[in-house]
């Protein structure tokens, strides 16, 4: 941690960001299938807790514990190791998990290893069970919990509220946090267009390519108290981990 930012540990970007990520800020990092969230995700963690002491916690609906550690390992992220100093934890959750029970997960966790960093991936998860958690729709406003039973309370509500109830939980833990999300390439960047208005940051990573070659571009949309740099910059997953090439300056020029 760096004053008041803290390393996003992914090569190239915190020349993007001012030096990082604002403290205790919630970013959504959005992109398609093989993009490489999830190892963006685990970068930022991992390089936290080995290069500036920051314990951190990955909570996961997908992954297990097992396949982040050989996955990562290529990289030359021990998890294990970290994991085994009591560095890091992982939580892993259903999507029906209720969002009052996750958070109290988190919040153990977090105490029990003292944690700065957190992950969550995937929040599409989370959104795609908001109409079940009733911890989140009891406390809708009235006006909405009296429409007639023949019409449903908006999903868009219910995850709006959830969204609010979980920000306001990990910015009380003091966690600086990633939530991944599936981004199809349309104009929302999460599955119902809340998240990305509530959140403090907004990442989105493509993947394309042209005949054999493939490559990656990564685009900081927002960020707030940061003064970023614009553009569309390339990256590819190198035998360091996740690398954004800065020095050959955006592929695409933003205004």
């Amino acid at each position: 941690m760096k004053g008041d930012r803290v390393s996003s540990g992914i090569f190239g970007l915190d020349d993007l960001v001012a030096g990082g990520f604002p403290k205790n800020s919630i970013i959504l990092l959005a992109g398609g299938p093989g993009t490489g969230k999830t190892t963006f995700s685990l970068q930022y963690l991992y390089k936290g807790i080995v290069d500036y002491g920051e314990n951190a916690i990955y909570v996961s609906s997908e992954e297990d514990f097992n396949e982040i550690n050989t996955s990562m390992s290529a990289f030359g992220m021990d998890f294990e190791k970290v994991s085994n100093e009591k560095k890091f934890s992982m939580i892993t959750f259903e999507g029906s998990t209720e969002i009052k029970e996750l958070i109290s997960r988190i919040k153990n966790s977090a105490k029990q290893i003292k944690a700065n960093r957190l992950v969550i991936d995937s929040f599409s998860s989370l959104e795609l069970f908001a109409s079940t958690y009733k911890s989140v729709i009891n406390e809708l406003p009235l006006s909405a919990l009296r429409l007639p039973s023949s019409v449903m309370v908006p999903t868009e509500a219910i995850v709006r509220k959830m969204l609010y109830k979980l920000i306001s939980s990990l910015k009380q833990l003091g966690l600086t946090t990633i939530l991944t999300s599936e981004f199809d390439g349309s104009t929302k960047y999460s599955r119902y267009g809340v998240a990305e208005f509530l959140v403090d940051g907004l990442i989105v990573l493509h993947y394309s390519s042209i005949g054999q070659k493939k490559f990656g571009n990564i685009e900081i949309k927002k960020l707030r108290k940061t003064k970023h740099t614009h553009g569309i910059f390339d990256y590819d997953l190198t035998e360091k981990g996740f690398e954004i090439f800065v020095e050959h300056g955006p592929s695409i020029i933003m205004k």
